[in-house]
């Protein structure tokens, strides 16, 4: 398979087209093939030396989120099937052709949605739900208060919770704030 690799750590033009084989996947992963991959601060940080691969990833190969289309199935994944199409978060491995992910964590593209755009989301609404819903433990009738509401978190932290009925309460620093209080998700209030 093609994959955009690390030849050396530096700016984007140490990343170079190369051949390698294509990944072997484990009982509970999907091997999908790549569409679309979202490029993230771990990326662009993980090819100027700053941010080691996790373990088990492969150390030259950058991506977190992918999307695309199932090409190949575990024995023990129950829930996908060849040919579904899947965004995925993955520990790296996504500048290529194909990539292996765990199913627990590939999500179904929304069918508004392109590969493009599907591939934007599973870094940060995983890491949403994952810290506001599952750690957090939300409940009905609670708000939330979201720091840094004009970064990619936090605008995915007011759209999740202010969609299942949440009034949700944000602080931002900068003009970026302007296009929250012009989508009218939230009101401004200045403190003096």
């Amino acid at each position: 398979m093609k994959a955009i690799i690390i030849t050396q750590l530096g700016e984007p033009k140490v990343l170079q087209l190369e051949e390698r084989p294509t990944p072997a996947i484990k009982p509970d992963e999907l091997l999908i093939k790549v569409m679309a991959a979202g490029i993230n601060r771990p990326d662009v940080a993980q090819r100027k030396g700053n941010y080691p691969p996790p373990a088990g990833a492969p150390v030259d190969i950058p991506g977190l989120e992918v999307a695309g289309t199932v090409a190949q199935i575990g024995a023990d994944v129950t829930r996908w099937k060849v040919g579904d199409k899947v965004c995925a978060l993955v520990i790296g491995g996504g500048y290529a052709e194909y990539c292996a992910a765990p199913q627990g964590q590939c999500l179904p593209v929304p069918g508004n949605l392109s590969f493009a755009e599907a591939a934007s989301l599973p870094e940060t609404f995983f890491t949403v739900w994952s810290n506001v819903f599952d750690r957090g433990q939300l409940q009905p009738g609670e708000s939330l208060l979201v720091h840094g509401g004009s970064s990619g978190i936090g605008v995915a932290a007011i759209q999740m919770a202010a969609t299942l009925g949440h009034k949700v309460y944000v602080t931002a620093g900068s003009d970026e704030m302007q296009i929250l209080r012009r989508s009218g998700r939230c009101k401004s209030y200045q403190l003096q």
